[in-house]
């Protein structure tokens, strides 16, 4: 649970981080986080994982047949990479967003409660997205997602994101506001 808790935590920790959600009588039923991009080397999902990494690595501890569940298991080398810079004195490089090509948010996290799918709460969490990307100076955004997430993949066209990246287990989509 602590996991979970630092991941949302990420949104809060910087100015250019966003996360909302929707309530029903008291309750989630669907939510949404992103960010404004910086410049390249300020990923989503990295930067998530690593400001949580203390938290997993605790989980881990405490529940060791976690490390050998399959989408653990995927993250290996992603995790083995960030340990490595972690503990490296080697200058992290840092490349600043070229102010003239505009900024992309990032869609990092998208979701509604299965009983709440087809009720209209993803179009909501989407249109909030692309209002609360605006606000914060972008000029569109990118997402990835698994290749195997047809419902997302459909639903993201739906709001006229195009493919712009296909990759073996993921595709990464984009849209201009």
């Amino acid at each position: 649970m602590k996991y979970v808790i630092k991941t949302f935590e990420w949104f809060l920790a910087e100015n250019n981080r966003f996360l909302f959600h929707i309530e029903n009588e008291g309750k989630v039923v669907g939510y949404c986080g992103g960010f404004i991009s910086r410049g390249l080397g300020d990923g989503s999902s990295s930067g998530m994982l690593q400001h949580a990494f203390k938290e997993a690595v605790i989980g881990i501890i405490k529940k060791p047949w976690l490390a050998f569940h399959p989408e653990v298991r995927a993250m290996y080398p992603f995790v083995f990479r960030n340990v490595q810079n972690f503990f490296s004195t080697k200058q992290k490089s840092f490349i600043p967003a070229q102010e003239n090509q505009g900024k992309l948010s990032g869609l990092v996290v998208i979701g509604v409660h299965p009983q709440y799918r087809g009720t209209g709460i993803f179009d909501e969490l989407m249109l909030h997205f692309f209002e609360e990307s605006k606000r914060l100076g972008a000029i569109g955004s990118k997402l990835s997602v698994k290749r195997t997430n047809a419902r997302g993949i459909n639903a993201y066209k739906k709001f006229d994101w195009e493919i712009i990246e296909e990759h073996d287990k993921t595709i990464v989509l984009k849209k201009i506001f």
